[in-house]
């Protein structure tokens, strides 16, 4: 069971939404709503990945790590 929340959405938006449900596409507002905001999290999740990912890509101390790591296991490959 979730949380009751109240937000203030602009009319067009609620209205779309209604269509939405309306058509079929979604079995109630909540769902729709609720469905969007996981997506975003879990697109604002990739992006600090990403984010990450690039920073380590800037680090000398990771990037070493990374380069020992794969002198470790080079011959490793052809077994």
């Amino acid at each position: 069971m979730g949380i009751k929340t109240t937000f203030i959405i602009k009319d067009e938006i609620i209205n779309q939404i209604k269509e939405i449900v309306k058509d079929g596409y979604c079995k109630s507002m909540t769902s729709f709503v609720e469905n969007a905001q996981k997506k975003k999290i879990k697109n604002l999740k990739k992006e600090k990945i990403k984010k990450e990912i690039l920073e380590a890509s800037k680090d000398p101390m990771f990037l070493s790590d990374i380069h020992e790591i794969e002198e470790d296991f080079k011959y490793s490959d052809f077994e």
